[in-house]
Formats: structure tokens, C-alpha cells, sequence
């Protein structure tokens, strides 16, 4: 399949904007399609900070590049960025990380249980958490329980107060099992792209392998 050169320039554009945020340590917001950062849209790319509020509308993708870490935030979502990572309230994001940067959904904490490259995934939809480990183990923390993620493993939980046990002893349905990564959330095209060429690049930068976006 051919790459059309617009695709590679906007690659290059996002690699090199990683090496810069990497030696100045800032993080910087790039969008394609409608997104917006503190509800202005995104033209082209902002540097962004502790309570800002990034959106993604339907035809939207964004990727944040930091010191160490790498962030893809698919369609139809709302993170807020946070000084120890991302708060998810609605939709999807991936990270890769040599940094320990944490994802925080409703009670859930998800966090790299150990200091290496850590490649994970977060999905926040239709009343349900869900979660993969894709490169290295992770931990999930809700109140004074954790577990631990191994590579290649997925959880799936209640989207609701007190760690969904509370919903669960209402006698709500229990979380969705099967598979939490769809093909089409996978296809995110360019970014996604640039977004594992930004993870090679800092990679570089940390002395840490990575292994392919995809689990």
C-alpha cells in the first residue's frame, strides 16, 4: 500500500516535534480533523499544560508528545491533561511511556508497574472501562485494591462509583467481556502512524525498545 507524501510529512512533522519536546520538556497537542484544546479547535499544534482539556469530535484524532512519552486520543473524547497524566472521561487513548505517565478513569488509577517502555490502552464507553497492557505489565488501583495487567492481557470493568461494586450489588449486569480494541479504533491513520514514529524517536532518546503499536 502506497503512503501519500502529505502522511509522511505529517510523520516527520510529529518525529521531529517529539525530539523538540523532548529537550525543551514540554508536551505538545497535534490534531487532525476537529479538535479542540480548552474548547478552541486545534489548527495545527499547541503546547499544552496541567487543566487543560483536550476534545475530539468525530472526524477527530490528536496526538500529545512529552518528555519520554507518547499519546494517541482517538475520536469522540475528553481528556484533561494532569501534571501525573491523562484523566479520561470519555473514549479512548493509548499511551506508550518510559516515563510512568498514569491514565485516571472515574476510580481507576493505570499506571507502568515498572520503570520500563510500558505500552497500554484505555477505553471509556457505553458504561464500561476497559484496559489492555500492550507492552509490559501495568497496574489498575481502585480504592484499596490493585491489580496487576500483564503484557498482552485485558480487564473490563463498570464505569461507576465505589470501583463499580456498587452497581454490581444493585444487581446490574456485570462488565462486557470479549475483545476491547476493534479494528476500527486501531485504523486512526496518519497520527496513529505518526504518533509510533514520535514513540521510536523518544525511544531513542531513553535507551528503551519499542515493540509495535499493535498487541
Amino acid at each position: 500500500m502506497q503512503v501519500s507524501k502529505a502522511v509522511v510529512w505529517f510523520a516527520v512533522l510529529l518525529t521531529s516535534a517529539a525530539l523538540c519536546a523532548q529537550e525543551a520538556g514540554t508536551a505538545v497537542l497535534f490534531g487532525t480533523g476537529s479538535v479542540y484544546l480548552n474548547g478552541a479547535q486545534v489548527s495545527n499544534s499547541s503546547a499544552v499544560s496541567g487543566g487543560d482539556v483536550i476534545q475530539t469530535k468525530e472526524n477527530g484524532a490528536a496526538n500529545i508528545n512529552a518528555p519520554g512519552s507518547s499519546i494517541v486520543i482517538e475520536s469522540n473524547s475528553i481528556v484533561r491533561y494532569r501534571a501525573d497524566g491523562f484523566a479520561l472521561d470519555r473514549g479512548n487513548i493509548s499511551v506508550a511511556t518510559g516515563k510512568g505517565v498514569s491514565v485516571f478513569a472515574r476510580d481507576f488509577k493505570i499506571t507502568p508497574a515498572a520503570g520500563g517502555w510500558t505500552e497500554f490502552y484505555v477505553t471509556r464507553t457505553n458504561g464500561g472501562i476497559g484496559i489492555m497492557a500492550r507492552k509490559n505489565p501495568i497496574t489498575v488501583s481502585c480504592g484499596p485494591t490493585t491489580t496487576t495487567v500483564r503484557e498482552g492481557q485485558q480487564i473490563s470493568r463498570e464505569d461507576a462509583a465505589n470501583c463499580g461494586l456498587l452497581a454490581k450489588s444493585n444487581g446490574a449486569p456485570t462488565a462486557a467481556k470479549g475483545p476491547l480494541i476493534t479494528q476500527s479504533r486501531e485504523e486512526i491513520g496518519a497520527l496513529a502512524a505518526g504518533g509510533i514514529l514520535a514513540g521510536w524517536a523518544l525511544a531513542l532518546h531513553n535507551d528503551n525498545p519499542v515493540s509495535p503499536a499493535v498487541p
